[in-house]
């Protein structure tokens, strides 16, 4: 896990040499955990780097099911305590208005096939979230996942707004998922792994 943190670490200080800030893009679970406890721990002049997530669930801010209290708790301390978070349920606006594209962009993804919060659903009731010629967009949903409560999330045409994205798999089943997606037009995974905007790096931690 170290290798996977130092590979992001230095994707962010690259980009943070040819601008004057970056932005650094997480989601929440506890996939990123480790990444987070090491990033935490790495010297950056993070108070030139902004934080934010590629969805939440819409909860209070000290709720357990909240990923902004996750990303606060582990990865906004120690040596990243000055970073400039942004919540995406609460600063909407003012994410959506930052400069793109993002520094980096770390996913997550499930078992269904879903990453940010693009459920398989959402596919069927809004294939406009999955469009890649669709601007870039914050959208709320009605209660669902698991967890299940309201999402906030971007959409994919603005996720592919970034430089570098890294797709975080942690187990054998969820490989085969992401292996099954590339032909798999119900799954949301394959808008992702289908498109040429962005190469996206799989990485394996299991």
């Amino acid at each position: 896990m170290e290798n996977i943190s130092q590979t992001i670490f230095n994707e962010l200080k690259k980009d943070l040499c040819e601008n004057t800030q970056s932005t650094f893009i997480v989601s929440g679970g506890s996939s990123p955990v480790q990444i987070f406890k090491d990033l935490s721990a790495m010297q950056a002049k993070w108070s030139d780097i902004n934080i934010s997530l590629v969805d939440d669930r819409v909860v209070d801010i000290n709720h357990d099911d909240s990923n902004e209290k996750l990303v606060n708790d582990l990865l906004i301390k120690d040596k990243a305590k000055d970073a400039n978070f942004i919540s995406i349920c609460n600063q909407y606006n003012e994410l959506i208005s930052l400069k793109r594209p993002f520094g980096v962009m770390l996913l997550g993804m499930g078992e269904d096939g879903h990453f940010a919060s693009l459920f398989p659903k959402l596919i069927e009731t809004n294939p406009e979230y999955f469009d890649l010629e669709s601007d870039a967009e914050i959208f709320f949903t009605e209660p669902m996942g698991d967890p299940c409560h309201r999402r906030a999330s971007m959409n994919l045409s603005m996720i592919l707004e970034s430089k570098n994205i890294f797709l975080l798999v942690s187990s054998e089943r969820k490989l085969e998922v992401l292996n099954k997606a590339k032909s798999d037009k119900s799954l949301p995974l394959y808008y992702l792994l289908n498109q040429n905007k962005v190469d996206i790096k799989i990485i394996k931690d299991f």
